[in-house]
């Protein structure tokens, strides 16, 4: 990993938390719909598109409270790998039970 005193600095802050807020509004607006969606059809895929994209604004959420946001961590990575397994077996489970 490298270190922080070694990367580039931020050009711009503001920018960058103001492209991060708007990536985590956008996931929380997806997860509403998708919430819209499963609680008309109570389709499992809706839920699990609703888990995914409320997991992800919160991963976006915690990224942009860090103070530097451009560092990788190994929590964020490993909760956008579970998100993204979750999914995955969402739709496995789906296709393998209409069998």
């Amino acid at each position: 990993m490298i270190p922080v005193s070694q990367l580039a600095p931020i050009s711009h802050p503001t920018l960058d938390t103001f492209l991060l807020g708007f990536i985590c509004a956008s996931s929380f607006l997806a997860a509403v719909f998708f919430l819209r969606f499963w609680r008309h059809t109570r389709d499992s895929l809706f839920l699990a598109f609703t888990i995914f994209f409320a997991t992800e604004g919160g991963n976006e959420a915690y990224v942009a409270s860090l103070k530097h946001p451009n560092v990788g961590s190994f929590a964020v990575t490993l909760i956008r790998l579970l998100a993204v397994l979750g999914i995955l077996a969402a739709i496995l489970w789906k296709n393998v039970a209409e069998r």
